[in-house]
């Protein structure tokens, strides 16, 4: 028996209406894919948060449908000027489509015979359920995993960078480790396999979490797989675990940076894959305030990303380096106010000195700030100096950042794409700081910037904040304020991402 495929061109917009009406038709399946897939046009569409593509299409999209002559009379000849037609009555102006034939087969078998067992780095196979295990290693690890509806089957760049990091990392015995953006799990089960004691994974897609239960049942492991929001112990601010492992995109590495570096305990690894090489230095900046990441290894253009997070017993980053010589900082402070008078000095000692709120400073050192803050303000009032915030970037730190369309917009005959922008923003400096303006890069699917929108402490500082503290831009950010900011913007259609940075203007 042969099925008869047709294949319509159609625009973006009705590539997704067309399909269903097709359906209802009678059509078996239908599918839509990029009509330039594989060209210089190719198109990728891109599902990362708060940047979904609104419309599920490209901007020239083939919509190839499948009918069975045996029972729908689609070998008729007059078969597809009836279905044209009748898409006219619904609306849809096409042109007639494309024909093929195709013959009978064993479909099942086709499909199985496109995935093989796939071999990774010098121990791991990943082996589809319809073949049979390698039996001529004994010490290999087999990852039984079939290709289903959650990315990762072993064969993309990524997932196989982070497979042989497993493999490579001998020392995972008694090991913690988070799978974030799980997916199939296929990486919690080669790490639970590799003998990491305590594995969890997690992904914001209930289907990748019924896939890859299924997928550990399999493997016969024991894996906790949870959704974010489930509330689970697991996922609490408190529970830290020695991996974290997250292959996913760059954008999302970016955003997630906080929650990802969160879960690490002091001492511990993380593993960052699904970003491309020339996004790692991007990636990596996004990190250094918490850690300093290197590219592991490179695959087909993709890297691996890896870092730990510095142990507090031994912390050599620059804050435990700050921490370490603020005793003596002390002490020039008051010899320097002796000998040259302390108002030459307060601006740039009193940032030095000032402790942050999330690196655990000890209590000698902010208790002794504090009598240093009451001493200075004396000596000011005595002095004359000018009481003034300080202007310090290492301050501000942005905790969070979505971009969401704006549901008031949703329906307006409008070209423009109304979004909002909501940005959490903390001084964590026990000292008033000078307000940063704020910018936000667009950009498209290639990573190139589309537009830069520049906003002044004035417009991006929410209006309730600014009419409890009248003088707010001369005050400055009080100490440890955090600031939830939402931001009207204006989204192009090829707008594919973003990036968000706070900064002093130069004059």
């Amino acid at each position: 028996m042969a099925y008869r495929e047709l294949i319509f061109t159609v625009v973006a917009e009705i590539a997704e209406p067309l399909g269903d009406a097709l359906l209802e038709l009678g059509a078996l399946s239908v599918t839509v894919e990029d009509d330039a897939a594989g060209g210089y046009d190719e198109n990728p569409l891109y599902g990362e948060p708060g940047l979904s593509p609104e419309v599920q299409a490209w901007d020239r999209s083939s919509v190839t449908v499948l009918f069975n002559p045996e029972i729908d009379q689609s070998d008729a000849p007059d078969f597809i000027s009836n279905l044209v037609a009748s898409l006219k009555d619904l609306g849809f102006e096409i042109q007639a489509p494309e024909e093929r034939r195709v013959e009978e087969q064993d479909w099942v078998r086709l499909t199985q015979s496109q995935f093989a067992p796939i071999q990774i780095g010098k121990r791991i196979w990943v082996v589809p359920s319809w073949h049979d295990a390698p039996s001529n290693d004994p010490e290999a690890i087999c990852l039984a995993v079939d290709p289903g509806l959650a990315f990762g089957t072993g064969s993309h760049p990524t997932t196989h960078l982070c497979l042989l990091w497993l493999e490579q990392h001998t020392q995972l015995r008694d090991q913690t480790l988070l799978d974030y953006g799980c997916g199939s799990g296929i990486l919690a089960i080669a790490a639970a396999k590799l003998g990491c004691t305590a594995v969890v994974g997690t992904d914001i897609d209930p289907q990748a979490i019924v896939a890859a239960q299924s997928n550990a049942q399999i493997n016969q492991v024991e894996i906790q797989f949870i959704l974010p929001n489930e509330g689970a112990i697991e996922l609490a601010p408190e529970t830290k675990y020695d991996i974290v492992m997250a292959n996913i995109l760059a954008n999302p590495l970016q955003v997630l940076a906080p929650a990802l570096v969160n879960k690490i305990r002091p001492g511990g690894q993380i593993v960052l894959s699904g970003v491309l090489a020339r996004q790692a230095e991007e990636v990596i900046a996004t990190y250094r305030q918490w850690l300093e990441l290197s590219i592991w290894q490179e695959s087909e253009g993709w890297v691996c990303l890896q870092g730990t997070l510095p142990n507090k017993s031994r912390d050599y980053s620059l804050v435990g380096i700050k921490k370490k010589i603020k005793p003596v900082l002390l002490v020039l402070f008051w010899v320097l106010v002796l000998l040259l008078g302390e108002h030459m000095f307060r601006q740039t000692l009193l940032p030095t000195l000032a402790p942050f709120s999330d690196n655990n400073s000890n209590r000698f050192s902010q208790r002794a700030f504090f009598v240093l803050q009451q001493i200075d303000r004396k000596l000011c009032s005595a002095l004359g100096c000018v009481d003034r915030p300080v202007s310090d970037f290492s301050a501000w730190k942005i905790t969070a950042a979505s971009l969401a369309l704006n549901k008031a917009q949703e329906g307006l005959q409008n070209p423009s794409k109304q979004s909002i922008l909501q940005v959490d923003i903390q001084n964590r400096l026990a000292l008033a700081v000078l307000w940063p303006s704020l910018e936000v890069s667009l950009t498209d699917a290639e990573e190139s910037i589309i537009q830069t929108i520049t906003f002044s402490p004035a417009e991006w500082i929410p209006s309730q904040f600014q009419e409890l503290h009248p003088d707010f831009l001369r005050s400055g950010a009080p100490a440890l304020e955090s600031i939830h900011a939402e931001l009207v913007i204006t989204l192009a259609d090829q707008v594919a991402g973003y990036r968000v940075r706070l900064f002093y203007p130069s004059h």
